[in-house]
């Protein structure tokens, strides 16, 4: 199990960062056919103790569950046309790893040294968690290497979130960063803990 503490940031970011990789492999960014598994507007990882809700208009692919991993987009994209949403399109991931109480959340320096980023802008904080925008390998074809990533804990976890978009898109715009923050807060109220209020 892997366990982040602070004097082994950089391997616990680096498994973040494979996580989400392995859970979105096959994932075709613009949408993809309906299946009969439908998409989902909540759910449960690391055996219960993170509620996943994704912002308004997203949904959660079932396809991309891991225990410790979901993947997001659009509803209509994942086979949902009647829900109309303004929401800008993209890509949302959320990969987890457990935390030990004391340990600080890594820095975006640490994120983007862990998973080889470049022209790392920090856009603020929430409480408990960082957002920023930084440049780096696109996972599929059609997407931009510039993305949002946010930093928080979440029930005894600490999360990782990114959100892709298309080249010049709503969603890597200041647009793409209430996504994360909206991921964040509502997850976090879902499945707060006394360590989470305090990170």
């Amino acid at each position: 199990m892997i366990t982040w503490t602070s004097k082994s940031p950089l391997a616990a970011l680096a498994m973040l960062t494979l996580s989400a990789c392995e859970g979105g492999q096959g994932f075709s960014f613009g949408g993809r056919a309906a299946t009969p598994e439908k998409p989902l507007l909540q759910t449960a990882l690391a055996g219960g103790a993170v509620q996943v809700v994704p912002p308004q208009g997203y949904c959660i692919d079932p396809k991309s569950l891991k225990r410790r991993f979901a993947l997001m987009a659009r509803c209509d994209a994942l086979g949902l046309p009647d829900v109309v949403s303004a929401a800008p399109r993209g890509i949302l991931t959320l990969a987890l790893i457990e935390a030990e109480a004391e340990a600080p959340l890594p820095t975006p320096q640490q994120v983007a040294e862990a998973a080889g980023l470049s022209q790392l802008q920090e856009a603020g904080s929430i409480e408990g968690a960082s957002i920023f925008v930084a440049q780096g390998p696109a996972p599929a074809e059609g997407m931009s290497p510039r993305h949002w990533r946010g930093m928080a804990r979440i029930g005894g976890h600490v999360a990782s979130v990114t959100l892709y978009g298309a080249p010049q898109s709503r969603a890597i715009s200041e647009e793409g960063r209430a996504l994360v923050a909206e991921l964040i807060q509502q997850s976090r109220n879902k499945s707060a803990t006394p360590a989470d209020a305090g990170s």
